[in-house]
């Protein structure tokens, strides 16, 4: 599956020296890696996406997932509303008219730019893959100069680890692993442990148009310390209350006195739930089993059978383990390999909180 990536688009991955190793540097472009003959790329439009969606379950599957119940339209199209579909995503059609691949570009600041590329396994081998590696540095390199001036450009790649292939193309291309990322579920069959939370904390539900500015401020410290994140601003956050998805009766907000915690924000998409975000400030950290339960408590008490996520492998809060703890299981484990595009100071880590 070249480039696979998970759906999830608000991924926090963190760095590893072990995986940093030095592969030769290879230009890739379009105009070197063509489309196979009759192959043909466009923009997709919002009618491709059960298709999509459909290409990127079968990726997850032939690639040693343990299911894919975690990709469907819905939830594609939730992500699409933070993608330019015109200028920020492609599909490549095979000569038959089905869709071959596609791809798409999340961008960090404009400093750690993602690129979600998916090969249909019927059509792997061709160089559909190396023709979406290509556009995304293509897309990357264009954008270049919105970056912060001296600031260092990576692009980067999710790749599920049983993928060797793929992984042989980025690396060839002169890619190196970086970090790696599970996606974990838990199957809701059972009421869950009720959440047993610390004295002096309190819960409640997110207000719109109150919450805004400080749930943003406590999610961007409790990832300050995070390797690989770049300051997200306001706005961006902002967006996200204007899904359609969007429920802030699923964002739930731990206070202590007039400062937040911790939170989590959490989405309910075709019947089942995806954690968004699991945040919880440095002086509270240890504390996150709680707003979990809390989560899974509501999501149960609607009925929700599956709720998914996903967590970098290499946490330095030990969330994989939080979330085993919690009743989670790991789904899917990938590896995320990064090039430099521009050489500079690297933004995306940022001082650790008092």
């Amino acid at each position: 599956m070249p480039i696979l990536a998970i759906d999830h688009r608000e991924m926090v991955v963190e760095g590893d020296a072990l995986f940093r190793t030095c592969y030769p540097r290879v230009i890739m472009s379009p105009r070197t890696n063509p489309l196979p003959e009759g192959f043909s790329a466009s923009s997709p439009g919002w009618d491709d996406a059960d298709a999509v969606a459909g290409l990127i379950a079968a990726c997850i599957l032939v690639d040693g997932g343990e299911d894919s119940s975690c990709t469907t339209t819905e939830e594609l199209l939730d992500d699409w509303h933070d993608v330019d579909l015109a200028t920020e995503a492609v599909v490549v059609s095979a000569p038959d008219g089905r869709i071959a691949g596609y791809g798409d570009v999340v961008n960090g600041a404009y400093v750690v730019v993602t690129v979600y590329g998916y090969v249909h396994p019927e059509y792997r081998g061709r160089g559909v893959g190396a023709y979406l590696l290509a556009w995304g540095e293509d897309r990357t390199q264009d954008r270049i100069s919105q970056a912060p001036e001296d600031a260092r450009v990576v692009v980067q790649h999710y790749v599920s680890a049983s993928n060797e292939s793929t992984r042989r193309l980025l690396e060839g291309a002169g890619y190196a692993p970086s970090s790696r990322v599970y996606t974990m579920a838990i199957d809701l069959g059972e009421a869950p442990p009720p959440p047993e939370w610390p004295e002096g904390l309190r819960v409640r539900t997110f207000v719109s148009g109150h919450d805004e500015r400080a749930a943003h401020e406590a999610v961007e410290d409790a990832f300050r310390d995070v390797w690989g994140r770049p300051y997200s601003p306001y706005e961006r956050f902002v967006k996200m209350t204007e899904h359609e998805v969007f429920d802030p009766s699923l964002w739930l907000l731990a206070w202590d006195g007039p400062e937040i915690a911790g939170l989590i924000l959490c989405k309910l998409v075709a019947g089942q739930g995806w954690v968004d975000v699991v945040g919880v400030r440095r002086p509270w950290r240890g504390r996150g089993l709680a707003l979990l339960r809390h989560a899974f408590d509501e999501y149960h008490r609607r009925g929700v059978k599956r709720v998914c996520l996903s967590v970098d492998a290499e946490s330095v809060t030990g969330a994989p383990r939080l979330y085993s703890r919690a009743g989670m299981h790991v789904t899917n484990s990938y590896v995320v390999y990064q090039r430099e595009q521009r050489p500079g100071v690297d933004i995306s880590v940022r001082p650790a909180s008092g």
